[in-house]
């Protein structure tokens, strides 16, 4: 079986997550943190298993972008804070 891949949304500094979810057998293919004007109207690969928005580190309005844009595309989105703990459990 292959690795799910993830797109995260939100936050900055993502490297212990990255690491965690790579441990796990998760794949990061894109990851945007929101901070920039363009990330908006950010799109989706649709190569793209699982969504994960970082809902302390995104505005509302790039978060109901990227929900409508997943649900669109059929991918599954999961709303998580910047924590390991929390990561794991909404993916588990």
């Amino acid at each position: 079986m292959s690795a799910m891949k993830i797109m995260i949304v939100g936050g900055d500094n993502i490297k212990m997550i990255t690491f965690h979810l790579c441990e796990k057998g998760f794949c990061i293919v894109k990851h945007i943190s929101g901070r920039k004007n363009n990330h908006k109207c950010a799109e989706i690969p649709v190569n793209i298993d699982i969504v994960i928005i970082f809902i302390d580190y995104v505005n509302h309005k790039l978060s109901e972008h990227i929900k409508k844009e997943a649900k669109k595309l059929g991918i599954k989105t999961v709303y998580s804070k910047r924590s390991w703990s929390n990561v794991e459990s909404v993916l588990i």
